[in-house]
């Protein structure tokens, strides 16, 4: 009887111990679980709307998955952000994501946080580097397709282009214009390309100096094409001021409200919607899919919605309205 008692307590006390060590995991595990993430962010410029609108649902991301988001802005110069992105490495932050300033000259800075044994995700514009982690980016070729498509709707008989291109070095721009644009231009030839004005950002100040000086230089200009819709607005200022507004065409690029307003306005034809929301949210998740230890895949594409007046206000986005998790419809601005 002794002998069973004695069998009875020894299993009673391995029970408890199995239970304490099982619990003991448990907490441990809830409480990996609930880490949370320091996440650095190096994005291109807040003078950019397409950029500074990308920053906004990142940090909206960032809020909804419970991860402590430390942004920092490029000003547009890939010395500073290669600066930017060494300080986040002595902060020793979980992981990066980063919007490259240039496609060639972000290697440095890419290739320094692999080095860092830091993962890290690229978005909105492609780098050089082979080191990333991740890949978030737009079917930029396709944007500058839509373009042509768009003005060979418009300009059946052919039409004289002066087209706007920046930043010099920036990947989006390089595809949306020599993979995109140019190829699909050469099977349209009553098309014909004026010039092309290339400069180192792409902001609607450089937008209306570039298209005030084609527009002394030509005078049969029929449509002004550029990389985004900052540019494009630069153009639209610039034609208004030679009093030439509403016999040119502008095509822009990227979705930002200047550029839909633009449209619903009558003073552009025509954009293609760079959804920030998605390419934000996906490139966080990607991140932290990463930082949990799961496999991603390498490249992730986004193709663009081409958008014109008879749809402008039926798509939606959060960045046109509501939040990434119930997108609206873009309302017009009151005049």
């Amino acid at each position: 009887m002794k002998r069973r008692c004695l069998v009875v307590t020894v299993m009673s006390l391995f029970l408890m111990s199995s239970l304490l060590c099982a619990s003991s995991d448990a907490q441990a595990q809830s409480k990996a679980a609930k880490k949370k993430y320091v996440i650095g962010a190096s994005l291109v410029s807040k003078d950019n709307q397409w950029w500074a609108t990308a920053g906004k649902f990142l940090t909206q991301a960032a809020e909804r998955e419970g991860v402590e988001l430390v942004l920092l802005w490029a000003g547009g110069n890939q010395e500073k952000q290669v600066k930017d992105i060494e300080d986040l490495i002595q902060r020793k932050v979980d992981g990066i994501l980063m919007g490259p300033v240039q496609q060639a000259g972000s290697m440095v800075a890419v290739d320094a946080v692999a080095e860092a044994n830091i993962p890290v995700v690229t978005f909105g514009r492609r780098s050089n580097s082979k080191k990333a982690n991740a890949e978030v980016f737009y079917n930029e070729a396709q944007f500058g397709i839509n373009q042509v498509q768009q003005i060979v709707k418009d300009f059946p008989n052919g039409a004289n282009i002066v087209y706007l291109f920046g930043p010099v070095g920036a990947g989006y721009a390089i595809q949306q214009y020599e993979d995109g644009f140019l190829k699909e231009l050469k099977k349209y030839p009553k098309l014909k390309l004026l010039d092309t004005y290339k400069h180192e950002n792409d902001t609607t100040a450089l937008g209306m100096k570039n298209a005030e000086d084609a527009l002394i230089r030509f005078s049969d200009v029929n449509a002004f094409a550029s990389c985004n819709d900052d540019m494009g607005f630069g153009a639209i200022r610039a034609i208004e001021a030679a009093g030439k507004g509403g016999k040119i065409k502008v095509y822009g690029s990227t979705a930002v409200p200047i550029g839909l307003q633009a449209i619903y306005d009558g003073k552009m034809v025509f954009t293609n919607l760079k959804s920030t929301a998605s390419v934000a949210a996906k490139s966080l998740d990607l991140l932290l899919k990463i930082l949990n230890g799961e496999k991603v895949q390498n490249v992730n594409l986004i193709d663009p919605v081409a958008i014109t007046k008879e749809n402008l206000l039926t798509l939606k986005d959060p960045g046109f309205s509501g939040t990434i998790d119930n997108p609206g419809t873009w309302q017009p601005g009151k005049k």
